[in-house]
């Protein structure tokens, strides 16, 4: 009996934490994957969503760290950018005007790079003069899944191979 309840918690962990069969199970199917378009083999860590909706940035690798923004329109790559550093998205945003992207150099610093996905320039600044200033950042679980706002995708990364992101559309056949 024991053996039993084990198998079947087995059985739903693996049903909630596959990409592939959740997304199905959720009236959503497969679209595409994306994937950075360079020679080196990196790995997607992290998932952000612009609050417009209409950009998807990830972030690749380590160090160095790509940061790879994709268009939502057609999941094409918008702009890349190589920092020499790891980053995570915890204290990641994008400005008011959706072009700009801002993420801390590390968690203990003060400095922030800045990306402009429009004109696909970086550089780094003071937390001073970015447009949240200096808050006090909470440390947060890195996003490996997200919808968007409208609920009409589902974005993951790939599991069975982190290099891709998976993008999955919600059904209009049901």
């Amino acid at each position: 009996m024991k053996l039993i309840k084990i198998g079947l918690l087995a059985a739903l962990f693996s049903l909630l934490f596959n990409t592939d069969i959740f997304a199905q199970s959720a009236d959503y199917q497969f679209l595409t994957n994306i994937k950075p378009d360079m020679q080196r083999k990196v790995l997607a860590n992290e998932l952000f969503l612009s609050p417009d909706g209409k950009h998807i940035i990830v972030n690749y690798g380590n160090k160095p760290t790509f940061i790879v923004a994709y268009s939502t329109e057609d999941w094409k790559q918008v702009a890349i950018f190589r920092l020499t550093d790891w980053v995570d998205f915890s204290s990641a945003y994008v400005d008011t005007t959706n072009q700009q992207f801002y993420v801390k150099i590390s968690r203990a610093s003060t400095q922030y790079h800045r990306l402009d996905m429009k004109e696909k320039t970086q550089d780094i600044i003071p937390c001073d003069i970015t447009p949240r200033g200096c808050p006090h950042i909470e440390i947060k679980m890195d996003v490996k899944s997200l919808y968007t706002k409208d609920k009409k995708y589902y974005i993951a990364i790939n599991k069975q191979n982190k290099r891709e992101v998976k993008i999955y559309q919600l059904r209009t056949d049901k």
